[in-house]
């Protein structure tokens, strides 16, 4: 075979025309049967998987996810059958079908198909009744489908574990049920010419025995596709380029090889040199791939951004649909029960039902995913979409790479998962509604559920049990109680209001009545208070009036006693003067005597005139607050004795109008300069604060009768008053 064939057919070496295919990578999706010529590295598992269908006609080809089954039969075993027709003179026909939304309808549609015949509802008719018919089934089929000894028919039941999520179903577990029965029919019988191949991922085997029969028969004709040696990986790198008249360095090859080895590995290769083959590439003769052409954050992220691309294009060809991508790859997926996430094919129309868009609008939209060089979405263009027709996703790895998909927090996979959950737990709900009215939803969670409903609807509730007119009566009635709730609670709301200002006049009033009573006791303490101190003062006043009588008395009393001596003393005077005229000797040595006498006389009267009045200190204070500390120094300075007197401190009086700091006050010179200091140093010793300092008012007050021997004053600023501790004195 030539290394390069032009766009005009060629011919292989068993004379059969060729044709290449548009591109040399088909991308994420699987090969088709119409790509096998640039089908490469897998000729060794193609050799071993035909030996092993020709000889047993059944076979169950598994592997990993990515790991090439649906390719390996759709572009390397069903081809090689078609040309083994052209060899041995043997007619080959096949066909492919999946098990995703009804399995039995599915596969009688695919054969249906194979002459042409898929919409005659007779034709469909027969092949339901023989599918119908369980482990009787391979034999009818043969029988219906096969005309002579020289036809076969190879069925491919590609995506098999579909059936085991298909099968949880209520409504189709039995279609599932007769499905396996065939299948477990064809591995002990199976007739003349009718050969079935399935394609079914590894960690759904263990399922297969929740069908009888089917285990065993999985056991016996498994063929598990093992990986490639890097000679066949990077075949199936580089020589599909060569077809092109391009090439893939050596280098690159061997880097995509080795990524070709991890998880979706082969579907993440064959993407990526779509990509790389469409940008750098081309319809450019001699075109090459280079290591600089690798994507710098991998594989993955290359699909991911592509698919960010195509999802964006949707959105500007229909823009008043912003979720529609979403809510589509949402519908086309479930995540089992296992928590394996798979693929979920659906007919167009149900799609539109389930996004509630129209079916022109969906149609739109998934010929932009589909569309040749994007194949997300299935099936490939270019025959136009039907109601009918199933959408599928291209690859798994699409569900695993793409990043609004696959995050494990808020990626629609999970959002989708978690939405089922909300819907299901509503159901439960629903049932105990059912069966006592009171059983509602609480207010909060009725608005939460409120506004989710409204991005759902009936179509999609099916796919998950359905019972939306239960739930809707839930819903009806959880809104009517939360609405009754509130008016109750705003009734109470308002009565709680009319009580409360209720409360708050019957609180002022009482803190009116409050304040007027305690400013009537406020004023009526204070009014008693001013009495006593009144009277107090009164008294002290009148003690003080009575002292001030008797002292004066007495002054009066010593003034005229001191007035005769001094009398007496000018007689004396004039004795001394006459006799010292007279010149008698005798006469004024008598007169001296008589003179002495009266000085004598003169002077203890002064010194009784001057003792006889105790010293008086009067204190004053600036505010009521220094009371205290004042009658506490008062009682203090009453103990003081100055010279052979007791200090007299009558009491204290209330002045606040003033312009003294701290002042001892006196008033008469000769008791300003000998008596007052010496006052005035026991007064500061009985202080801690402030410390007095002496007033002299003699030059004003000296020759006032008004003001008695030994008055004193003692006069506080607002500074506070503190007698000093006894162990400072």
């Amino acid at each position: 075979m030539s290394a390069f064939l032009p766009e005009a057919a060629q011919v292989d070496e068993a004379g059969f025309a060729l044709s290449l295919p548009p591109r040399p990578y088909p991308g994420l999706r699987p090969f088709d049967c119409s790509e096998w010529p640039i089908f490469f590295g897998r000729e060794r598992m193609v050799d071993a998987v035909v030996t092993r269908l020709v000889r047993r006609q059944f076979i169950v080809v598994h592997g990993d996810s990515g790991s090439g089954k649906s390719s390996l039969i759709r572009a390397g075993v069903l081809p090689r059958l078609h040309q083994e027709q052209g060899r041995g003179g043997m007619r080959w026909r096949t066909c492919v079908a999946l098990p995703g939304g009804g399995p039995l309808d599915n596969l009688a549609r695919a054969l249906a198909a194979l002459d042409g015949s898929g919409n005659d509802e007779a034709q469909l008719l027969a092949l339901h009744r023989a599918l119908h018919l369980g482990r009787q089934a391979p034999a009818a089929l043969a029988e219906l489908l096969l005309a002579d000894d020289n036809d076969y028919l190879c069925i491919l039941i590609d995506q098999f574990e579909e059936l085991f999520e298909v099968a949880r179903r209520a409504d189709m577990h039995a279609e599932a049920e007769l499905l396996t029965e065939l299948l477990v029919a064809m591995a002990e019988a199976p007739p003349r010419g009718l050969y079935i191949a399935l394609t079914m991922r590894s960690e759904f085997l263990g399922a297969c025995a929740r069908f009888k029969g089917l285990a065993e028969a999985v056991n016996v004709h498994q063929y598990l596709l093992p990986p490639m040696e890097t000679s066949d990986m990077l075949r199936a790198i580089r020589e599909p380029a060569l077809l092109y008249g391009g090439r893939i360095d050596a280098a690159l090859a061997e880097r995509l090889a080795a990524d070709a080895a991890g998880i979706d590995g082969l579907p993440l290769v064959q993407h990526a040199l779509m990509l790389l083959h469409r940008e750098h590439g081309g319809d450019d003769p001699g075109w090459l791939l280079a290591p600089q052409h690798y994507p710098a954050d991998g594989l993955g992220a290359l699909l991911s951004r592509h698919a960010d691309a195509v999802a964006q294009e949707v959105n500007a060809a229909i823009p008043d649909r912003p979720r529609l991508v979403e809510d589509l790859f949402r519908a086309l997926t479930t995540i089992t029960a296992e928590g394996h996430a798979v693929r979920r094919r659906q007919p167009l129309q149900a799609l539109a039902d389930v996004t509630a868009t129209s079916v022109a609008t969906v149609t739109q939209a998934v010929d932009i995913l589909r569309a040749d060089g994007v194949s997300f979405l299935t099936p490939r263009p270019p025959q136009p979409l039907q109601p009918g027709d199933f959408i599928d996703i291209g690859h798994e790895a699409l569900m695993r790479h793409w990043s609004r998909m696959a995050d494990p927090r808020d990626g629609w996979l999970m959002r989708e998962f978690r939405n089922g959950l909300v819907w299901r737990s509503l159901l439960v709900q629903a049932e105990s509604f059912e069966r006592n009215p009171g059983n509602v939803l609480s207010e909060a969670t009725t608005e939460e559920r409120r506004r989710w409903l409204q991005r759902r609807n009936k179509a999609w509730a099916e796919r998950y049990g359905g019972g939306w007119e239960r739930v809707q009566a839930l819903m009806n009635a959880s809104v009517k109680a939360a609405e009754d709730r509130r008016a109750g609670q705003a009734q109470a709301l308002r009565k709680e209001v009319e009580d409360r200002q209720k409360m708050e006049r019957l609180r002022r009033q009482l803190g009116i009545l409050a304040v007027f009573l305690v400013l009537t006791t406020v004023l009526g303490g204070v009014a008693l208070y001013q009495r006593t101190q009144a009277l107090a003062n009164m008294a002290r006043a009148q003690s003080a009036e009575a002292e001030a009588r008797m002292a004066g008395t007495r002054y009066l009393e010593l003034l005229e006693q001191t007035r005769a001596s001094y009398a007496a003393l000018q007689a004396s005077v004039a004795r001394l003067r006459s006799a010292e005229t007279a010149g008698s000797e005798a006469d004024l040595r008598y007169a001296v005597e008589q003179a002495a006498s009266s000085l004598d006389g003169a002077a203890q009267e002064l010194r009784q005139a001057s003792t006889g009045l105790a010293p008086r200190v009067y204190i004053h204070i600036a505010n009521e607050r220094q009371r205290a500390a004042a009658e506490a120094f008062r009682l203090q300075l009453g103990k003081l004795q100055l010279g052979s007197a007791t200090v007299v401190a009558p009491g204290v009086q209330l002045v606040e109008k003033q312009q003294n700091n701290g002042v001892l006050r006196c008033f008469r010179a000769s008791e300003c300069r000998d008596e007052a200091p010496q006052l005035l140093r026991l007064i500061n010793a009985l202080l801690a604060s402030p410390k007095l300092e002496l007033q002299d008012l003699s030059e004003r007050y000296d020759a006032s009768s008004r003001i008695r021997p030994r008055h004193y004053e003692v006069w506080f600023g607002n500074e506070d008053v503190k007698p000093a501790s006894p162990s400072a004195k």
